[in-house]
């Protein structure tokens, strides 16, 4: 190759990589930045406080099992099993809703930035 023929080659090769590489880094950089808008989207719509509500609930409702069951002397056992139980499903069902919220909230952004 000349000395001409060279730099052109150079001159291509740089330029393919740049039309090759900027793409990519700017996919990279929406989905680190979808990644972070989803989090915040299903963080402001998953209410966190159904873990509460179902922990209150469940012990509520251990409580009067206790009681019928066995008597007063189980409503402490049936509020603190009731208790468990309620924060567990709550927990699940705020889970799977944040989940849920987080894809809507990625593919929203990710429409945006298409």
């Amino acid at each position: 190759m000349t000395k001409y023929g060279t730099r052109n080659f150079l001159a291509g090769l740089v330029a393919v990589t740049a039309a090759v590489a900027l793409p990519a880094q700017g996919f990279a950089h929406r989905e680190g930045y979808c990644d972070g808008y989803a989090e915040d989207y299903a963080d402001q719509r998953a209410n966190g406080g159904n873990v509460l509500a179902g922990t209150l609930l469940g012990a509520g409702t251990g409580a009067v099992i206790g009681s019928i069951v066995g008597g007063r002397r189980s409503v402490g056992e049936g509020a603190l099993i009731g208790a468990v139980g309620g924060t567990v499903i709550g927990g699940v069902h705020t889970d799977k809703k944040w989940r849920k919220q987080y894809k809507k909230g990625y593919a929203k952004c990710m429409d945006r930035y298409h």
